[in-house]
């Protein structure tokens, strides 16, 4: 690294940065604008709501055999609640409520805004009638169950609608009244029953938490600061990171830059530089931002936020965002550099800030502490540390070890970008045209990874957004057929694909099939011993390990159907996708030690959640193995399957108590021999 030109090319790129006025009103002004007047027009728009709401004065009507009482307990819970001194029920007393008595239909009323709601009132009998003829009629599962009611005691019931506002905040204004006013008919009851005193007084009940609020404060701002951080960074230094190569290849710049006498490495270490330096600036104007807003109280605070950031405090964040920032930005250089276009770059961003997201969620899920395997997980590691620091609780061995592999993942991607912008193919656009012409196989090489990216965006979204696939069996089919299965064969229709070639549908001798039934259980069990020895030395959080259990095995299916969805419908469906589709475009580009990490990464990254990603990807590193040796699907099929059903199932069958380690050394044995039987009678695929 020749640090006088790589000097020379930092300061060169920020004054390119900052000639283009677009660039830095999009990266670094627009960001720190846009913050302070969302924030303004959220707490102006919240402040005139409520103003508007406690003018307002809310008109209804009431109907039924039992309007007269429930009008006069009206009247005499608003009383009580004139004379409260809770601040609380004080608020409540100050809505303005008038009752409509000459409606003829309320119905038509509260559709035209005549009225904002209207009560019915039943007497018991016909409460009881109304009660039954629900009984019988079809409730759909998405409808939660209705309070218990007692045979024979009224009913009052407010109708309004939900979709307006008013009519809203209205019904729930009264359902506060009518809750006291049923609250001081049953003390009155009981007193003129006999009973002595006020029910709601027989105990106290409080609460006193040993937290500071120091501790409160920074409970909360940790689980949510690196998340915030990383989508400034993301959103900030992708304006740049865009303009500086993707931009530079549109202008026909990159090229001249390339000839002169500055190595790659320097120019791929000068970008990185100016993105990071972007991104920290926008970083640290977006925290100044937030200190001032909440010093302005523009932002609501909660009881007793206490938020103290000593000097030693400080530098401890900023020495594991530095990394951070670098990472993100090695990140987005390397987006860059692989788009053709502007505009491509910015169809890669989408996906992978979702992505980025995601580990920097960490900190949000309970029960996970520093130490433990997350501390090995880039981001999702720095999330959790930056928690535990402004708790006050920080862990100086495991904060070292975070910074550690925070600065090898930033090193990494450094170098991994260097070697990115070393490629003729990717600087030069020229070199893609005849596959972009012909299309075919090698367009579909080159864009494979790309129809992948789109295929997990949509599994996020659709999973996310609709509620018709909210159940464990509508979701799992949506994600295995229609985007698994569907996209395969679109691909496939789209390039011209011969499908025994691309899903590698060959047989194999009979020897592999002996090989995978041994190294099924051997497998599963060595997973475990693994997963013990990690657990030794990083102990998991109990409530991640429940919680992984939950998410897997979802309770009160049949076995067969546990089979079925669990183990059956993922491994045919992923097995094509991944060791077939994914696999096939990916092959003539990576070696193969690069190409079994590569797809065991991208399939584990389908998991979704944090704490499926790295056991997943790991099975998916064997199973691509297997699928490089044998040059099938098959056998990864079966070993899918099998090593599924056993997740599913083994837990009936024993106890991971009864397994000790030569258990688990046989295991392994008996795994690495399958293997290694594999390995000797491989018909390989074709590699890089």
């Amino acid at each position: 690294m020749n640090w006088r030109v790589l000097r020379l090319l930092y300061i060169h790129e920020l004054k390119m940065l900052l000639r283009a006025r677009r660039t830095v009103f999009m990266a670094v002004v627009l960001p720190a604008i846009m913050m302070p007047l969302m924030l303004y027009a959220q707490k102006y728009s919240r402040d005139r709501r409520e103003r508007t709401l406690n003018a307002g004065t809310y008109r209804y009507t009431i109907t039924g055999p039992l309007a007269g009482r429930v009008r006069q307990a009206i009247a005499d819970a608003g009383t009580t609640l004139a004379r409260n001194k809770d601040e609380d029920l004080k608020q409540q007393s100050q809505f303005n409520f008038q009752e409509l008595k000459t409606i003829a239909d309320p119905r038509r009323s509260l559709d035209n805004g005549q009225i904002q709601f209207y009560i019915e009132t039943f007497t018991g009998e016909e409460a009881d009638k109304l009660s039954a003829a629900a009984g019988t009629s079809s409730r759909t599962t998405s409808t939660p169950p209705a309070e218990r009611r007692l045979q024979g005691v009224p009913r009052i019931n407010i109708v309004y609608r939900e979709d307006q506002d008013i009519s809203d905040n209205a019904h729930s204004r009264m359902m506060v009244l009518l809750r006291l006013a049923r609250r001081s008919d049953s003390q009155l009851l009981l007193m003129q029953h006999g009973f002595p005193a006020d029910p709601s007084k027989l105990f106290d009940v409080e609460d006193s938490s040993v937290a500071t609020s120091r501790q409160v404060t920074g409970s909360v701002v940790g689980r949510f600061i690196t998340l915030f951080l990383v989508m400034m960074m993301f959103t900030g230094g992708a304006v740049a990171a865009m303009d500086i190569i993707a931009g530079e290849k549109e202008r026909g710049t990159l090229e001249t830059l390339l000839t002169t006498a500055a190595g790659r490495a320097d120019i791929a270490a000068a970008k990185q530089l100016a993105i990071t330096s972007v991104a920290l600036v926008i970083t640290l104007i977006q925290g100044l931002n937030f200190f001032l807003y909440i010093r302005m109280r523009l932002i609501p605070l909660p009881k007793d936020f206490d938020l103290q950031l000593p000097t030693g405090m400080a530098l401890t964040l900023l020495l594991l965002f530095v990394p951070l920032a670098a990472t993100i930005a090695s990140v987005l250089l390397m987006i860059s550099a692989y788009a053709k276009t502007y505009k491509e770059s910015q169809m890669y961003f989408f996906p992978v800030y979702l992505l980025g997201l995601i580990p920097a969620l960490a900190s949000v899920m309970p029960g996970i502490s520093l130490r433990s395997a997350i501390a090995l997980v880039p981001v999702a590691n720095v999330s959790v540390a930056a928690r535990e620091i402004l708790m006050g609780r920080p862990d100086p061995l495991m904060i070292a070890v975070t910074f550690g592999v925070m600065v090898f993942t930033a090193g990494y991607l450094v170098m991994a970008s260097a070697r990115l912008l070393a490629r003729e193919d990717i600087i030069l656009p020229a070199h893609t045209e005849p596959a972009e012409f012909f299309g075919g196989p090698a367009l579909f090489q080159r864009r494979v990874l790309r129809w992948f990216a789109l295929m997990w965006v949509v599994t996020f979204a659709v999973a996310s957004n609709v509620p018709a696939l909210a159940s464990f069996q509508r979701q799992l089919l949506f994600n295995e057929v229609v985007v698994m299965i569907g996209a395969s064969l679109l691909m496939m229709r789209m390039y011209h694909l011969n499908a025994r070639d691309v899903l590698s549908l060959k047989p194999v001798k009979l020897v592999i099939w002996l090989a995978i039934l041994f190294a099924i259980p051997a497998g599963y069990i060595t997973a475990l011993g693994v997963f013990r020895v990690m657990n030794t030395i990083i102990p998991a959080p109990q409530q991640l390990l429940e919680r992984f259990s939950d998410d897997i095995i979802p309770k009160g299916m049949p076995s067969w159907e546990l089979i079925l969805y669990v183990a059956v419908l993922p491994a045919i469906c992923e097995e094509l996708a991944f060791r077939g589709i994914l696999l096939s475009g990916l092959r003539r580009k990576f070696r193969p030690a690069a190409l079994i990490v590569a797809v065991g990464l991208v399939f584990g990254l389908f998991h979704m959640t944090l704490y499926r990603i790295a056991p997943t990807a790991a099975l998916g590193m064997v199973l691509t193995a297997i699928a490089l040796m044998t040059g099938s699907v098959f056998p990864g099929m079966l070993l899918h399957a099998g090593n599924n059903a056993l997740g599913v199932l083994a837990g009936n069958w024993f106890s991971i108590d009864a397994l000790h380690w030569p258990h688990y050394m046989a295991a392994g044995v008996i795994f690495a021999l399958s293997l290694w039987i594999i390995y000797r009678n491989r018909t390989p695929l074709l590699t890089g």
